[in-house]
């Protein structure tokens, strides 16, 4: 994880690993158990937290959906506007409210 500086605020700046890593511990997930539900060993699933290996698009998805967050989220670290506009939120350090 990185940080930038944006008016004041140090605001992180989450990579794909990251993102991954906070999806499943929000979910209440351990490695293990959100290996077995993807037919993935805990082994990969701690490559693609760390950021050794990059996963697919699929298994990007398949996270997304054990872990009820959007899979643009994970991809991109833009949440889709809850209001339907199309409109991305801001929402830094992973899933806390947003701000704009």
């Amino acid at each position: 994880m990185t940080t930038s500086l944006h008016n004041g605020w140090i605001i992180p700046e989450w990579t794909l690993s990251d993102r991954l890593r906070k999806a499943r511990e929000v979910a209440g997930l351990t490695q293990t158990e959100i290996a077995d539900r993807l037919e993935l060993t805990r082994r990969t699933v701690g490559s693609y937290e760390s950021g050794e290996r990059a996963p697919k698009r699929t298994t990007i998805a398949a996270w997304a959906m054990a872990t009820a967050v959007p899979v643009t989220w994970l991809e991109t670290g833009t949440a889709p506007s809850p209001d339907g506009d199309g409109a991305a939120v801001v929402r830094h350090q992973g899933l806390e409210p947003r701000t704009r």
